[in-house]
């Protein structure tokens, strides 16, 4: 959702591992319990097999995911990396990350995928960052970027942008975390936002530059209202250029923040990318439902995932 407290990486890692250390007769998810091979680093095998599967061998399958000030718990890093592998993720664009210690892990915990970081902080010692995770074998990923670095206003986080291609498809991802909050100074900010996106995605379209795009993360911003449709105008007032793929998602009720049960986290494709997408719609997988004590575990935002198909 928003800004909460941050701390260097290291100093967050202890503090929740201390924090939990009495919780010793607390549920088990069974992440480090269940009988598992060896993997790198020491680390166990990510599970496959922990909910099912939305990925597939026939897509590319790209998702975002606030993960909550991570790591919100003691079992958090391991979860997430069993939730990535059981769901079969090529690309993960995630927020909020509090500790790079926790993050380097996250990525030694996944065999199969690498990562990268951005390299943004609110101030020398706390921070909240956005990430990549990719699998090498399906893709390549460009070299990371970060936009709107001096507009703090609009942009308390920079957004995110890296190239990537997967055989004869690519696209620019942009990762972005928008402004948290319900006053109207925060609307206004997401607004602002919203125009500067859409105006840097448009300039590069117009301009013979990459014309698929996909522009997703937690927009802090609901579908279902006049005034989020407001802020999102920028995008949504233009279905020409833009398809917000949560669309359907949030006209059924459905939510990726748990807490406020409304859907704020977006996947925005453009217009350039309508012949491999279609009417295809993203799907945000009920991992709390699937998976007990997800919300004080894991995150208190769910994933939303869109699937490309590939030849």
């Amino acid at each position: 959702m928003g800004r909460g407290p941050c701390y260097p990486g290291d100093v967050r890692r202890a503090l929740v591992l201390v924090g939990l250390a009495v919780q010793a007769g607390a549920c088990d998810l069974g992440t480090d319990a269940a009988p598992v091979d060896a993997g790198i680093d020491g680390w166990p095998a990510p599970r496959a097999d922990l909910v099912p599967a939305v990925g597939s061998a026939t897509s590319l399958d790209v998702a975002c995911w606030n993960l909550e000030n991570f790591p919100k718990d003691v079992r958090t890093i391991g979860l997430v990396a069993d939730l990535i592998t059981s769901l079969d993720l090529d690309v993960v664009v995630v927020q909020e990350v509090a500790s790079v210690v926790a993050w380097n892990e996250l990525v030694e915990r996944l065999p199969d995928h690498d990562g990268v970081l951005s390299s943004h902080r609110y101030t020398p010692t706390e921070y909240q960052k956005l990430g990549v995770l990719y699998r090498p074998d399906r893709v390549v990923l460009g070299a990371p970027e970060l936009l709107f670095t001096g507009e703090t206003y609009a942009f308390p986080r920079p957004p995110l942008k890296v190239r990537v291609t997967a055989g004869a498809l690519a696209f620019d991802a942009i990762g972005v975390h928008l402004k948290a909050g319900t006053a109207s100074d925060d609307g206004e900010r997401r607004a602002a936002a919203m125009r500067q996106l859409e105006a840097h995605v448009r300039a590069q379209v117009d301009g013979g530059g990459e014309d698929e795009v996909i522009v997703l993360g937690d927009f802090n911003e609901v579908l279902t209202t006049s005034a989020g449709m407001a802020v999102l105008a920028p995008m949504l007032g233009a279905p020409e250029r833009y398809r917000f793929r949560t669309a359907e998602a949030a006209a059924a009720g459905e939510a990726t923040f748990l807490p406020g049960g409304r859907v704020i986290d977006h996947v925005v494709t453009s217009a350039g990318l309508a012949d491999e997408l279609g009417a295809a719609r993203a799907v945000i997988p009920p991992l709390d439902a699937q998976l007990p004590r997800y919300d004080p575990n894991v995150s208190d935002h769910l994933p939303v995932v869109i699937s490309i198909p590939t030849p």
